[in-house]
């Protein structure tokens, strides 16, 4: 600013400030660019028919055996994988971590923030995040996001923000899913059956995925999120917090698979309609559509709903099963390994979640 003295009416000086003049200056959009995704499975392959065969063995007591196909007819699900005994939630995302920065170019010292987002964890303290970097030697900045199956979006999302801002350059966004501790085997009788039934759909895994801050239009361009958290009881895991701190029977998933479906259904396609409204696009401007995959029935009510061509998206449900926060970058890691997602390409994300909330993305690789 520059200033020149005058006189006021006692004739005394006094400072007058004159406006500095300011020049707009157009800076590039900063994003959060997605450098490199990778996933990582456990060796252990658990078909239906395996699980209705542990279901019958655990509940020889009770006289119950279920109805021979009946996991595989309702699910869509033929195959699912389980992790070693010996492995923990943060050796699954320790796993894809060391390949997602492979692929990235970076190493461990290059990531100044690690989000760690999931369903599943290694302790109720500390977060995962710490034990993550512990084994991967990190320095980094560390905290874990939950919100069931849209865990790792979150993480996007929230690591989005902080690089826009400035605070951090490159982040490592990971999650290790291990649904399979809560399955119940023990079966009393049909409803029983019925009522542990999201059990028999999990599958676990490992993703990760390295975020870097970018200007050449790559990265993360739209987030919608919608929460109806009316809905929280219809699908819980209620071990380990204050309502059920050591009730053994917690330990178990419970849940209404039909009521949940139906909640997504009333929830999910207003949240696509308005992004859609916003950005003036359709299914036909995004290459890739990845869609969480609960069951394979709950896909092709999507689909028919939807509108959208088979074609965009990547089933990973019928051979994985439903792996939680992992399902959407191992599909596509999926997609960039056969050549369906190209660097410039536009990728829709819809993820759904338990709780419930629904959330759309839309990235350019």
């Amino acid at each position: 600013m520059t200033a020149t003295p005058s006189r006021n009416r006692r004739g005394s000086l006094h400072r007058q400030v004159r406006p500095a003049i300011t020049r707009t200056v157009n800076r590039p959009t900063v994003r959060a660019a997605i450098a490199g995704v990778a996933s990582y499975l456990p060796d252990e392959v658990v078909t239906s028919e395996e699980v209705e065969r542990r279901i019958a063995e655990a509940s020889v007591e009770h006289g119950f055996v279920p109805v021979p196909g009946i996991v595989e007819k309702l699910t869509g699900v033929r195959e699912r994988r389980y992790k070693r005994r010996d492995q923990n939630t943060s050796d699954l995302a320790v796993e894809a971590a060391i390949k997602a920065m492979a692929m990235a170019g970076v190493t461990i010292d290059d990531i100044d923030l690690i989000v760690f987002g999931s369903s599943s964890q290694d302790l109720i303290e500390p977060a995962t995040a710490h034990i993550v970097s512990a084994k991967l030697g990190g320095r980094a900045v560390v905290f874990d996001i939950k919100n069931a199956c849209n865990s790792f979006m979150n993480g996007m999302q929230v690591a989005d923000a902080l690089i826009r801002t400035g605070q951090y350059r490159k982040a490592l966004i990971c999650s290790g899913e291990c649904p399979s501790e809560a399955v119940r085997w023990e079966i009393r009788d049909t409803q029983h059956m019925k009522d542990s039934f999201a059990g028999y759909t999990f599958g676990d895994a490992g993703a990760a995925m390295v975020l870097e801050a970018r200007t050449d239009g790559t990265g993360i361009h739209e987030i919608d999120v919608v929460a109806a958290s009316r809905y929280w009881e219809l699908c819980t895991l209620p071990t380990g917090g204050s309502m059920h701190p050591r009730d053994l029977e917690k330990t178990y998933f419970e849940g209404d698979g039909t009521a949940l479906r139906d909640a997504f259904i009333e929830v999910g396609p207003g949240v696509i309609i308005e992004l859609f409204k916003r950005t003036r696009t359709t299914f036909d401007d995004y290459d890739v559509v990845l869609f969480h995959q609960v069951s394979e029935q709950m896909l092709d009510v999507f689909l028919n709903v939807s509108g959208v061509p088979e074609e965009k998206v990547v089933r990973t449900v019928d051979l994985l099963g439903n792996v939680a926060s992992t399902t959407l970058p191992i599909q596509l890691e999926k997609a960039m390994e056969s050549g369906r997602a190209k660097p410039g390409d536009n990728v829709l994300w819809i993820g759904v979640g338990a709780g419930i909330s629904t959330v759309v993305m839309t990235t350019r690789l």
